[in-house]
Formats: C-alpha cells, sequence, structure tokens
C-alpha cells in the first residue's frame, strides 16, 4: 500500500513538474534540434553555392581565354562581362564572385576603360579576405596612377603589405619616379629589395637597374647593389 502511494505520489509531482515544466522542455528541445539541422543546412547551402560560383568562374575562365598578345573578340568580352555579373550578383559573397571581378577589371584596363576597372577593383578591396584585398589594391593603386591620382594611389601603398611588402615598395617607387622625386624613389626602391622574399635574376636585376636610375650620385651603384644584397 505504501509503494502504491509513493507511486501515486511520484506521478502526481511529475504532472506539476510537466504542467510547470514541460512547453519550456519541448521549445528547448525543438529549439537545439531545429538549431542542429538550420546549421548543416546552412553548410551546405554555402558549400553548393560555392561549388555553383566555381563553375562559373571556370567558365568565365575559358571564355577569357586568347592567344598571349590577342585581345577578346565582342563574344568573349560579353560573355565574360555576363558570367562575372552573375557572379557578383548571385554569389556575392564567395571567392569567386571577387575573382570574376578581378578578371573584369583587367578585361576594362585592355579596353582602356579605367573607371570600370577602378570600380570592380574597389569592390575587390572592400570585400575580399586580406589576401586578395592586397592584391586588388596593388592593381587599383596603379589604375588610379593611370588616371592620374598619383598622390592617392602612393597613399594606398603606405600600407603594411606582408608577403606583397616587395611589390608594394616597387610600385611606389615607380610612382615617385614619374612624379619627378628620384629620393622618395630611390628610398622605396632600396626598400623592394630589401623585402624581396623569393624572385628570379630577371626581376632582381629589373629592380637593381630602377635603383641605379635614381641613385644618389654620391654613391655608386655597386655599392648600392652589394648593401642590398646584404640586407636579404
Amino acid at each position: 500500500m505504501a509503494e502504491h502511494l509513493s507511486d501515486e505520489e511520484q506521478l502526481e509531482s511529475f504532472k506539476r513538474w510537466w504542467k510547470e515544466n514541460g512547453i519550456f522542455t519541448i521549445v528547448a528541445v525543438v529549439l537545439v534540434a531545429g538549431g542542429y539541422f538550420g546549421w548543416e543546412f546552412w553548410k551546405d547551402h554555402r558549400q553548393e553555392r560555392a561549388e555553383t560560383a566555381s563553375v562559373l568562374y571556370q567558365k568565365m575562365m575559358v571564355a577569357a581565354d586568347v592567344e598571349p598578345g590577342d585581345k577578346l573578340s565582342v563574344t568573349q568580352d560579353a560573355s565574360v562581362t555576363e558570367l562575372a555579373e552573375n557572379l557578383r550578383d548571385e554569389y556575392t559573397n564567395t571567392q569567386y564572385a571577387r575573382y570574376g571581378a578581378l578578371l573584369l577589371a583587367k578585361v576594362a584596363v585592355e579596353k582602356g576603360d579605367l573607371d570600370a576597372a577602378a570600380e570592380q577593383l574597389q569592390w575587390v578591396v572592400d570585400g575580399a579576405d586580406e589576401g586578395l584585398m592586397l592584391v586588388a589594391k596593388l592593381r587599383l593603386a596603379r589604375v588610379e596612377a593611370a588616371r592620374g591620382n598619383l598622390d592617392l594611389a602612393i597613399s594606398m601603398l603606405n600600407v603594411e603589405a606582408k608577403t606583397l611588402a616587395s611589390a608594394y615598395a616597387e610600385t611606389r617607387g615607380d610612382l615617385y619616379l614619374i612624379k619627378g622625386d628620384k629620393t622618395a624613389a630611390y628610398e622605396s626602391y632600396q626598400q623592394a629589395l630589401q623585402k624581396m622574399v623569393v624572385a628570379d635574376n630577371r626581376s632582381r636585376s629589373l629592380l637593381e637597374l630602377k635603383l641605379s636610375q635614381v641613385a644618389p650620385d654620391s654613391q655608386p651603384v655597386e655599392e648600392q647593389q652589394d648593401l642590398s644584397e646584404g640586407d636579404t
């Protein structure tokens, strides 16, 4: 009898607990389960979008394939533009959209449309990860220089560029040379040599040639080269 009453008391206690807490338990379970399946769905959806964007980018690369020195045909140009715009509009958050914009900027430069190139490159700079952003920013600085915005271009290159530090410094030297500031160009070329990590002989020789063209009269070019090689 005591055991029977104990069971009834436990049942009544459970009923009271369920009445007070049961709905919250159900909600918690639904939220946890929904969160898990929602997360899995989101991951699968993002992966699917990335794969689709990759296919579009590959099509864009094929459409833009020409022999060295040749330009895109009208049909190729239209196809590349359409695919790039599709990537940008429909797959904005993927890296492939940025790659497409970089290619579209290159095509725009080849056509002499610097405004369009700058717009594409700025879009990449504003939304890419750090590595791709630095690549786009270097190209944008060159486009801005070609548009006549030398001071803006130089200011864009005065940043910590990490693995692209040498390329940034060399381009900065080129722009200072265009401005007629040989002292600043010389300092930038020196920095480019010092920060050069891996380079073929042609790249180093070209940079050393640039350095020699702006070298102070008081220091022989051979000394400058020895100093720069000692720093690398």
